[in-house]
Parts: C-alpha cells; sequence; structure tokens
C-alpha cells in the first residue's frame, strides 16, 4: 500500500471518528474537528456515502455515519431508520413534492429523525431534527398510539396525564384519548388535530398533516408524514391523492428496516 493510499485511509478515518457519537456534522464542523481542507472533506465524504459509510441528512445538510459504520449509535434502529427513512423521504418528496417527516417515540413524545421539508418548492416551515411534537395533538404521535402495545400505549398515556405541556392537557378528559384512537383506526390514517400547529409561526397557520405507522416485525417503529398547505388542497382531495404514496413509503422503509436488521450492511440497498 502506497504511502498516498495510507494518507487517505488515514483521512477517512479521521472524518469516522469525528462523525462518531455525534447526531451530525456540518462541513464547517467537520473542517474544524479535522483540520482538513473542505474540498479534501468533500470527496473524502461522497466516497464515503457512496460505500455505505456516511450520508448526508436531508433535514439540514449535515453528515453523519450510517447503522453499518457506527460502533456506539444511540440505537441501531434509530440509525437503520434515518439511513433507510431519509433515503424513502427523499424519493417521496420528489415525485408528491410535498413534504414528510419521520418520528420516533421517545417519552411522551415524537421525536424527528429526518424531515425533507428543505426539499419542497413550497413555504412550509422546517421541523428540525429532534424536534419533540405532542403525540395527542400531532398526525405522527395518533399513527403510533393508535398502534403500538398495550402496555406501549398505557405507559404513553400515564407519562402524558402527568406533562406540564399544555398539549397534553386533553389526554385527563375521560374518553379523549380512546376517541382519537379508534378515529384514527376506522379512518385508515392519522390526521392532525384541529387547530393544532407545530409551532406558532405564518407559514405553518394553514398547514396539516396525515400520518401513518410503520412496521417491522409485526412491530410499530416509527411513524412518517406528510404535510401540505390547506389552501392548496382539501384534506379529501388530499388524502384521495397521495395516501397511497405515504402508504408505499411507509412499508418500504419498514421492509427494508426489516431487512437490514437481519443482514447488517443491507441499510442502502
Amino acid at each position: 500500500m502506497s504511502r498516498e493510499t495510507l494518507r487517505g485511509l488515514e483521512r477517512g478515518l479521521s472524518v469516522l471518528d469525528a462523525l462518531e457519537g455525534t447526531e451530525g456534522l456540518s462541513l464547517r464542523e467537520l473542517h474544524r474537528h479535522t483540520d482538513l481542507p473542505k474540498p479534501t472533506l468533500l470527496r473524502i465524504l461522497a466516497t464515503l456515502e457512496a460505500k455505505g459509510y456516511a450520508r448526508r441528512r436531508i433535514a439540514d445538510g449535515g453528515w453523519r455515519r450510517t447503522a453499518r459504520s457506527r460502533t456506539a449509535p444511540l440505537s441501531r434502529l434509530d440509525a437503520l431508520l434515518t439511513d433507510i427513512g431519509g433515503e424513502v423521504l427523499d424519493d417521496l418528496c420528489r415525485r408528491v413534492i410535498w413534504p414528510s417527516d419521520l418520528a420516533v417515540y421517545r417519552h411522551g413524545a415524537m421525536q424527528i429523525l429526518d424531515t425533507s421539508r428543505r426539499l419542497t418548492p413550497f413555504v412550509i416551515n422546517h421541523a428540525d431534527v429532534g424536534l419533540r411534537v405532542p403525540v395527542l395533538q400531532s398526525g405522527l404521535g395518533l399513527a403510533w398510539l393508535a398502534h403500538c402495545s398495550d402496555d406501549e400505549r398505557k405507559a404513553a398515556l400515564a407519562t402524558m396525564m402527568v406533562s406540564n405541556n399544555p398539549y397534553d392537557r386533553p389526554v385527563r378528559e375521560a374518553g379523549v384519548a380512546e376517541e382519537a384512537i379508534a378515529e384514527t383506526r376506522a379512518r385508515g390514517y392519522a390526521i392532525r388535530a384541529k387547530g393544532y400547529q407545530p409551532r406558532r409561526m405564518q407559514t405553518e397557520e394553514n398547514t396539516c398533516g396525515i400520518a401513518l405507522p410503520i412496521f417491522a416485525n409485526g412491530k410499530v417503529v416509527a411513524t412518517v408524514n406528510l404535510v401540505w398547505i390547506l389552501s392548496a388542497l382539501d384534506v379529501e382531495t388530499f388524502v384521495r391523492r397521495y395516501l397511497h404514496d405515504l402508504r408505499g413509503a411507509a412499508e418500504e422503509i419498514g421492509r427494508r428496516v426489516e431487512r437490514a436488521a437481519e443482514s447488517p450492511g443491507e441499510a442502502s440497498t
């Protein structure tokens, strides 16, 4: 092995080391951590991405290690969901134009793992990675709550019962959660609670979202939505046009997560 090859290998490993244990780093942050020139970093990152060891997150452009290359991930499942889900959300947004969010349940709320909002040409507020949204008010949360196990549901409702978040207060009213769950199951998809907006910003005031659960090995592991502007399409029209695409995306993520979990290294196939 030549000295130049060894030097290139060392640089690649230094980038992977910098990314290890993080949720993702920007090119500027990687430059600061590694002292490598940005053009060199871009070439290394392109190679790592092509080989399945790193991926550029669609939500914010940050670079992260994939499930294939992580030695100490927060969760292998989360890493697989982010690897696979990001690719599927990217493809979905390019086909239907409207953006999606991918979320998992974490300690009384749904946490965004990735989002394709930056890809859409429409003016829809960005949902940052790590953003937590309430379970009972969001489509992402209702999709999870309506299809999770009984034990998970009981624990989640108990957590919301003692929560100080004003969006969790409706769970204290008799029958509210049960009715929302029954309606979601009967409808076949979850929809954001009327009047709820993730952020009180002008660009969010007239948006809505529908969501579906993502199943892997018979268990709900995440949820995915499609978000749109109500002035462009009413709920019925949007559901008629795009629910099939959203369902296909949810099923694709679930299938690929199952396959990757059984055969490490196949997350990007």
